[in-house]
């Protein structure tokens, strides 16, 4: 080190306090101060590289950058940086975004899903079933197939786990293995290609049963009552397509799991929900009868009668800022079929609008059919049931355009993943009916923006390309029309508005989730 010009000569304190004496320094010993010695800081000085060193190769040191590849030494950061991501991949965002004052101060999750980050320790199938599901999200959200194909290891890893956990008496009857199941659920929704429709059943049937088994009382408290919540849509809409009264109607099932839980808006409308199976089953069980039916028929157009007048009425009770309103369709968009798109203030309330056009589209056909049939028959309805009244209250076609119109906003990007999901089932059930009445353009248009969003990763087509069966005759069914009313067995009904039965269209799209649990009743609203 040599001595650089302009530099102090002074000793490390004196030069601290702008004095520069030495070789003594008399200062410090004169004032008391510890004398730091004369060791000199360092200044570098660049000086031009010799001819070697400007040819020489300098190899950098790197940090090594984790890359996110599945596999045993990554697997841990990978999936905790996909479960941070998949909230803004599945939940809506922006204007979509519940900002409802009374459904935040009550404190209800925005999806069943967000109870799973609450719970303290995760049952290794949930946390597997969890993982399965992040992975999957964001892989098919940022196209990363490598991402999806471990996700699907994932998932078969966290179906073992369950299956284990289920002949456990000391899980089995854990939450954590119900959101476990629940959550494979809403997996094979998104993975739907990859699945085929007896899965589907097999899945659905299994949570439902679950749910049965655990009894209504395990469902009273915040971690298994959300999920609980969530399993009720899946459970009707699976038992609508089957045609089969669910144990969800039973008054226990109404009743108990609410005893320490507030029942919201929402909840009242799923409650009405579930009795339309029974009234499906009712329907084929006097179909397959043998005998004169007819005061059953009519008794069972009464039924179809009330529930739709009760669930009217929980329509009329929706406050004023959760009614849909009418907006102009994109006008690049030139094959839309409907007049304008039905928009909503955040997604738990079109939710709650999709759930109640879709059983009252199922209600419809079982009206229209009974209608059909007492009309073949000649039998003249009872002065308190009027046939042109209880066909303007059975209009399919007004259900199945709404959801039609519901499509563009479930689907938009600030939807998420949820938005097409709870507009599946819907929307393949308005397409059923499109398909039989002739409806050509509807059908179609449906067809197309679903393909639109498997684009996104949003596989919310599968019912039309595997599971939907093409119906070779509008008008071919109504068996138990032309079984009570003609003479001849062979002559089929030829009515323009016979209603397909909904166990011939397959269509086993489960949605498990329910986030609008924020509902209250606004009957009583002076709006």
């Amino acid at each position: 080190m040599v001595g650089v010009p302009g530099k102090s000569k002074g000793c490390s304190t004196c030069r601290r306090r702008k004095k520069g004496k030495r070789p003594i320094c008399g200062q410090c010993a004169s004032s008391g101060y510890v004398c730091g010695g004369y060791n000199r800081d360092r200044t570098f000085i660049l000086h031009p590289a010799s001819k070697t060193v400007e040819h020489a190769i300098f190899l950098p040191h790197v940090r090594p950058t984790p890359i996110a590849l599945p596999g045993s030494v990554n697997r841990g950061a990978v999936e905790s940086q996909c479960k941070s991501l998949f909230w803004d991949l599945y939940m809506p965002q922006g204007e979509a975004v519940c900002r409802d004052d009374f459904i935040l101060r009550c404190g209800h999750p925005m999806n069943w899903t967000e109870v799973v980050q609450s719970v303290s320790k995760h049952d290794t199938s949930l946390a597997d079933a969890f993982s399965a599901l992040s992975i999957s999200r964001v892989g098919q959200g940022h196209k990363d197939v490598r991402l999806v194909h471990e996700s699907a290891k994932l998932y078969g890893k966290a179906l073992k786990e369950l299956q284990v956990a289920l002949f456990d008496p000391k899980r089995m009857h854990s939450d954590h293995v119900l959101m476990a199941c629940l959550l494979l659920g809403l997996y094979e929704v998104f993975e739907g290609p990859a699945f085929n429709s007896r899965s589907w059943m097999a899945h659905a049937a299994g949570a439902a049963r679950l749910v049965e088994l655990r009894g209504p009382k395990r469902h009273q408290h915040w971690e298994a009552h959300h999920p609980f919540l969530a399993s009720r849509i899946p459970t009707v809409y699976a038992a609508i397509v089957q045609r089969q009264a669910t144990y969800l109607s039973t008054q226990e099932w109404l009743t108990i799991p609410w005893e320490f839980q507030h029942r919201t808006y929402f909840d009242r409308m799923v409650d009405l929900g579930t009795i339309v199976p029974s009234i499906l089953q009712k329907f084929d069980i006097l179909r397959e009868s043998d005998a004169d039916t007819t005061q059953e028929l009519l008794q069972l157009l009464e039924e179809c009668q009330h529930l739709q007048t009760r669930m009217n009425i929980w329509r009329d009770g929706t406050k004023k800022g959760a009614l849909p309103r009418s907006i102009p369709h994109d006008p690049a968009d030139p094959d839309y079929p409907f007049e304008t798109d039905l928009w909503f203030e955040n997604h738990l309330f079109i939710h709650a609008r999709l759930v109640y056009y879709t059983c009252s589209l199922a209600l419809s056909e079982v009206g229209n059919e009974i209608l059909q049939a007492l009309a073949l028959r000649e039998k003249k309805l009872p002065s308190s049931l009027d046939s042109t009244s209880l066909r303007e209250l059975f209009n399919m076609n007004q259900h199945a355009t709404r959801i039609g119109r519901c499509v563009a906003y479930c689907l938009q990007p600030e939807m998420g993943a949820w938005g097409a999901n709870i507009i599946n089932f819907p929307a393949n059930l308005a397409f059923a009916y499109f398909q039989r009445i002739g409806d050509v353009s509807a059908a179609e248009w449906l067809t197309k923006g679903f393909h639109s969003a498997k684009s996104r990763g949003l596989h919310v087509n599968n019912v039309f390309t595997e599971m939907m069966p093409q119906l070779q005759d509008k008008n071919e069914r109504m068996q138990f029309i032309k079984r009570e009313s003609s003479t001849d067995s062979s002559e089929s009904g030829n009515s323009p508005d016979s209603s397909e039965t909904l166990t011939s269209a397959a269509t086993t799209i489960f949605v498990y989730e329910d986030p609008a649990k924020g509902y209250y009743d606004a009957s009583n609203d002076p709006d």
